[in-house]
Protein backbone atom coordinates (compact mmCIF):
# COMPACT_ATOMS: atom_id res chain seq x y z
CA UNK A 1 0.00 0.00 0.00
CA UNK A 2 1.36 3.45 -0.89
CA UNK A 3 1.62 5.76 1.97
CA UNK A 4 2.30 8.81 0.56
CA UNK A 5 4.35 11.22 -1.83
CA UNK A 6 6.18 14.35 -1.02
CA UNK A 7 9.11 16.60 -1.58
CA UNK A 8 8.49 17.75 -5.56
CA UNK A 9 9.28 21.04 -4.93
CA UNK A 10 12.62 20.45 -3.57
CA UNK A 11 13.41 18.13 -6.95
CA UNK A 12 12.82 14.64 -4.98
CA UNK A 13 10.19 12.46 -5.53
CA UNK A 14 9.52 10.34 -3.10
CA UNK A 15 7.56 7.82 -1.35
CA UNK A 16 6.54 6.43 1.82
CA UNK A 17 5.92 2.46 1.85
CA UNK A 18 5.11 -0.30 3.58
CA UNK A 19 6.81 -2.69 2.53
CA UNK A 20 10.43 -3.97 3.88
CA UNK A 21 13.56 -2.02 3.19
CA UNK A 22 14.50 -5.55 0.89
CA UNK A 23 11.42 -5.54 -0.71
CA UNK A 24 11.67 -2.12 -1.63
CA UNK A 25 15.03 -2.40 -3.17
CA UNK A 26 14.47 -6.01 -5.26
CA UNK A 27 11.34 -3.70 -6.45
CA UNK A 28 12.92 -0.83 -7.46
CA UNK A 29 15.77 -2.99 -9.20
CA UNK A 30 13.20 -5.00 -10.99
CA UNK A 31 11.83 -1.67 -12.16
CA UNK A 32 14.49 0.10 -13.45
CA UNK A 33 16.01 -2.47 -15.72
CA UNK A 34 11.84 -3.42 -17.12
CA UNK A 35 12.27 1.04 -18.14
CA UNK A 36 16.05 -0.41 -20.05
CA UNK A 37 18.40 1.49 -17.97
CA UNK A 38 21.65 -0.82 -16.67
CA UNK A 39 21.98 -0.78 -13.01
CA UNK A 40 25.95 0.00 -12.12
CA UNK A 41 26.39 0.17 -8.66
CA UNK A 42 25.58 0.67 -5.26
CA UNK A 43 26.26 2.73 -1.88
CA UNK A 44 25.70 0.70 1.24
CA UNK A 45 25.86 4.62 2.80
CA UNK A 46 24.12 3.36 6.23
CA UNK A 47 25.86 0.07 6.13
CA UNK A 48 29.11 2.06 6.07
CA UNK A 49 28.64 4.42 8.71
CA UNK A 50 27.44 1.23 11.02
CA UNK A 51 30.70 0.22 10.40
CA UNK A 52 32.33 3.03 11.89
CA UNK A 53 31.25 2.26 15.10
CA UNK A 54 27.66 4.09 14.52
CA UNK A 55 25.71 1.04 15.29
CA UNK A 56 22.44 2.63 15.52
CA UNK A 57 22.61 4.39 12.74
CA UNK A 58 19.73 3.90 9.81
CA UNK A 59 19.75 1.96 6.61
CA UNK A 60 20.39 4.20 3.16
CA UNK A 61 21.09 2.28 -0.28
CA UNK A 62 21.46 4.47 -3.27
CA UNK A 63 20.67 2.59 -6.57
CA UNK A 64 22.81 3.99 -9.86
CA UNK A 65 22.09 3.52 -13.09
CA UNK A 66 22.05 4.50 -16.60
CA UNK A 67 20.62 4.04 -20.15
CA UNK A 68 23.47 4.71 -22.67
CA UNK A 69 20.84 6.33 -25.36
CA UNK A 70 19.20 8.66 -23.03
CA UNK A 71 22.93 9.46 -21.62
CA UNK A 72 23.89 10.20 -25.27
CA UNK A 73 20.42 12.01 -26.26
CA UNK A 74 20.92 14.40 -22.68
CA UNK A 75 25.09 15.01 -23.54
CA UNK A 76 24.20 16.26 -27.06
CA UNK A 77 21.45 18.59 -25.93
CA UNK A 78 23.54 20.19 -23.08
CA UNK A 79 27.15 18.41 -21.61
CA UNK A 80 26.48 20.10 -18.50
CA UNK A 81 23.89 17.05 -17.60
CA UNK A 82 26.24 15.13 -16.77
CA UNK A 83 26.40 15.96 -13.69
CA UNK A 84 22.60 14.25 -13.38
CA UNK A 85 25.13 10.76 -14.08
CA UNK A 86 24.29 8.44 -13.25
CA UNK A 87 20.34 8.34 -12.41
CA UNK A 88 20.02 7.10 -8.59
CA UNK A 89 17.43 5.89 -6.53
CA UNK A 90 17.72 6.04 -2.63
CA UNK A 91 15.84 3.92 -0.06
CA UNK A 92 15.99 4.47 3.68
CA UNK A 93 14.94 4.17 6.92
CA UNK A 94 13.07 6.87 8.57
CA UNK A 95 10.60 6.62 11.51
CA UNK A 96 10.20 3.14 10.91
CA UNK A 97 9.03 3.42 7.48
CA UNK A 98 10.89 2.72 4.49
CA UNK A 99 11.15 5.61 1.50
CA UNK A 100 11.99 5.51 -1.69
CA UNK A 101 13.07 8.33 -3.49
CA UNK A 102 15.24 9.85 -6.96
CA UNK A 103 16.46 13.36 -7.87
CA UNK A 104 14.33 14.60 -10.75
CA UNK A 105 16.05 16.76 -14.06
CA UNK A 106 15.46 19.89 -13.92
CA UNK A 107 12.55 21.07 -16.62
CA UNK A 108 12.50 25.02 -16.91
CA UNK A 109 16.43 25.37 -18.29
CA UNK A 110 15.05 27.96 -20.83
CA UNK A 111 15.56 25.00 -23.66
CA UNK A 112 13.01 23.35 -24.53
CA UNK A 113 14.61 20.35 -25.69
CA UNK A 114 16.31 19.85 -22.59
CA UNK A 115 12.87 20.44 -20.84
CA UNK A 116 11.11 17.99 -23.00
CA UNK A 117 13.81 15.64 -22.56
CA UNK A 118 13.87 16.06 -18.68
CA UNK A 119 10.03 15.86 -18.73
CA UNK A 120 10.19 12.10 -20.43
CA UNK A 121 12.76 10.80 -18.22
CA UNK A 122 11.32 12.55 -14.88
CA UNK A 123 8.05 10.27 -15.67
CA UNK A 124 9.96 7.46 -15.92
CA UNK A 125 11.81 8.12 -12.79
CA UNK A 126 8.84 8.46 -11.00
CA UNK A 127 7.23 5.45 -12.37
CA UNK A 128 10.04 3.39 -11.08
CA UNK A 129 9.88 4.92 -7.49
CA UNK A 130 6.09 4.32 -7.56
CA UNK A 131 6.36 0.60 -8.60
CA UNK A 132 9.15 -0.04 -5.93
CA UNK A 133 6.68 1.47 -3.32
CA UNK A 134 3.63 -0.15 -3.80
CA UNK A 135 2.12 -3.18 -2.95
CA UNK A 136 0.56 -3.66 -6.86
CA UNK A 137 2.56 -6.12 -9.09
CA UNK A 138 1.18 -4.60 -11.97
CA UNK A 139 1.28 -1.14 -11.36
CA UNK A 140 4.51 -0.75 -14.13
CA UNK A 141 2.49 -2.29 -16.75
CA UNK A 142 -0.26 0.20 -16.43
CA UNK A 143 2.49 3.15 -16.15
CA UNK A 144 3.55 5.37 -18.57
CA UNK A 145 5.51 3.50 -21.76
CA UNK A 146 8.58 5.47 -23.10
Amino acid sequence: MLVSCSEESRGFHEYESNKTLQEVMEDAEFAITEKNFRITGYLHIGKSIRDRGNTGFPSYEMILFCNLSYAQEMLTIDPSFVNYCPQRISVREQDQKIIIGTALLPEQTGNRKMDDFAAKINTILRDIVKYAAEEDLFLLDRDHEI
